[in-house]
């Protein structure tokens, strides 16, 4: 009898935490300009569902979202200075969304981060007045290696509608969903491998947060191709 009380009480548990299979989605994830990735999604009622998806940032949609900001204002000095930084991020994102008949919408959270692979340090210098060779040099660092990159957190939040189209496979279908998304907080700083550029973090973190608050605006379209449990 007590198996059978621990059995039912665990069978209980897990209903309770995953709930039915059909209400669970993988996918694989195309988010232009934002990411490559892969998602998950649970329905927690008949209606809300919530999401959570990871992805890279890189070409060719690095390059939409620096046209993006050009377009919208940011200037063509912090262009050239974001430009590098934009190469490469890593994408995190949390949502929740209503359904109704195939369509959704929803709200969601972005979290990215920019890692550039470094560039010649002219248009940075120039636009803050400074010249990187006056600061210290780290230990054991190459002296000829003056590249520096900018490195950036932007923090998102958007909204979306979708659509889901089930194809004849029951366990698959296609979701289209265009959203937008707007920067609501920012951290920049420099970085060098051969110069400790700390003390301007505060300038350049300072400068860059205006830019990105009133111009990242990021509008997206993401097809998904998704895998249902039944």
């Amino acid at each position: 009898m007590k198996h059978i009380t621990t059995y039912s009480f665990l069978t209980c548990l897990l209903i309770s935490t995953f709930g039915a299979f059909a209400q669970h989605r993988v996918k694989i994830l195309a988010e232009v300009p934002v990411q490559f990735g892969v998602g998950y999604e649970v329905n927690v009622s008949k209606r809300f569902s919530i999401s959570a998806q990871g992805g890279v940032l890189s070409e060719p949609n690095s390059t939409i979202i620096i046209n993006i900001l050009e377009k919208l204002g940011t200037t063509p000095e912090i262009i050239d200075i974001i430009r590098d930084s934009f190469k490469f991020g890593l994408i995190g994102e949390a949502g929740v969304n209503y359904n109704f008949g195939k369509n959704y919408v929803g709200a969601y959270s972005q979290f990215i981060n920019l890692r550039g692979r470094g560039t010649a340090p002219d248009p940075i210098e120039e636009y803050f007045d400074e010249n990187f060779s006056g600061f210290p040099i780290k230990p054991g660092s190459d002296p000829d290696d003056r590249r520096v990159s900018v490195r950036s957190s932007l923090w998102q939040v958007g909204v979306l509608y979708g659509r889901r189209f089930p194809l004849k496979n029951e366990h698959l279908e296609i979701d289209a969903e265009f959203g937008v998304s707007k920067n609501i907080w920012s951290k920049s700083k420099l970085y060098s491998k051969n110069r400790d550029l700390s003390e301007m973090d505060d300038e350049v973190d300072e400068t860059l947060d205006y830019y990105y608050s009133r111009y990242g605006y990021i509008p997206s379209v993401t097809v998904a191709f998704v895998y249902k449990f039944l």
